[in-house]
């Protein structure tokens, strides 16, 4: 059987395949099957880029679902793509299992605080930490999982103007609690009233998992910026920046468990957040630091009937999104003995 045959049969066969398919190069699509015409114009942009003369995996969004993209090289200027729905299981099983989780670490965290007034000693604070850490640690693994299920379905109209200054003062302060034991500086710039249509914890769950990704990582993060102010007329600019410029290696372990190279739910809520809310969130790395960036639309204010002042949290909530992300580190221990 000659090569052109040999072709022709493999075309027939992406023809009448049930998959989404198609070849790329560095000019975009070179061919599609009928299933992926539903893709083509949502990854339009992508296609010219998905060609890289390697084979590798990648996740891509589209209308409203999450799907796996397969790329093996075909030659030096091409390569087959071939899509497939991301594994996932019934919305209903995970909201089950993350309200479950909810309660057995609540539960926990209330007879560990009795034990501890039992038997406060050294050794139990210890274990006590333990597993206080390891509880938070379980429960920091739902947060970003539960936030896309809470995102998918919404539309933007669903949501009002919201105070994103408000929202990263409470950040900074948060991850100053937390890291008060800890040899990390947390400064940050953020003027008030600033208003934009969007969910702000997704914007402080994107920040957080961005810096305990770095403080994750091989290098003591010496200082943690955070910073908010117009980009231009119609949007504003977030910056978080983690500082490694003295290069001292990380006194820090993580006990959250390791994972596959693909798991990556930061990356879908980021890709959900923006086709959302019309924002854009881009990360840069160096070798002295890396920054989170993430530019939002502006909304007008809204109207107050009353007086305005500004609000100060004190204390620390145990059950934070910050608290519960950097707790797989024990850097803030719960119990400490007389």
């Amino acid at each position: 059987m000659n090569t052109a045959v040999i072709a022709e049969n493999i075309r027939r066969i992406y023809d009448n395949s049930l998959l989404p398919a198609a070849a790329v190069g560095r000019d975009g699509l070179l061919y599609s099957n009928s299933p992926f015409a539903e893709f083509a114009e949502e990854l339009s942009s992508e296609l010219a880029d998905l060609h890289t003369g390697k084979a590798y995996e990648k996740y891509v969004y589209c209308g409203g679902r999450l799907y796996k993209a397969y790329i093996s090289p075909l030659s030096e200027s091409e390569s087959i793509v071939n899509i497939a729905p991301a594994a996932s299981f019934s919305d209903d099983c995970f909201e089950v299992l993350s309200a479950a989780v909810r309660h057995a670490v609540s539960s926990v965290s209330a007879a560990a605080d009795d034990l501890f007034e039992l038997c406060g000693s050294e050794p139990a604070a210890k274990l006590l930490n333990v597993i206080d850490s390891a509880m938070l640690t379980l429960l920091s693994e739902f947060l970003i999982p539960e936030e896309i299920m809470q995102l998918k379905g919404r539309k933007l109209s669903d949501f009002g103007p919201v105070s994103v200054s408000s929202g990263l003062t409470r950040l900074s302060d948060e991850l100053s609690e937390v890291l008060s034991r800890h040899n990390t500086q947390i400064n940050a710039s953020v003027p008030a009233g600033m208003f934009a249509c969007v969910d702000i914890r997704a914007v402080k769950l994107l920040l957080t998992d961005f810096a305990v990704r770095a403080m994750e990582g091989e290098r003591h993060v010496e200082a943690i910026g955070i910073k908010l102010f117009r980009k231009d007329a119609q949007s504003m600019r977030i910056t978080l920046t983690c500082g490694y410029i003295m290069g001292l290696p990380s006194a820090l372990q993580s006990e959250a468990v390791a994972k596959p190279a693909a798991y990556l739910p930061s990356e879908e809520l980021k890709i959900l957040f923006c086709r959302l809310f019309g924002c854009d969130v881009s990360y840069n790395y160096s070798p002295d630091y890396c920054s989170a960036v993430i530019d939002i639309p502006m909304s007008e204010d809204p109207e107050f009937n009353s007086l305005r002042s500004p609000v100060k949290f004190y204390g620390q909530n145990r059950f934070s999104d910050e608290n519960a992300y950097l707790s797989r580190f024990g850097i803030n221990p719960r119990y400490l003995s007389d």
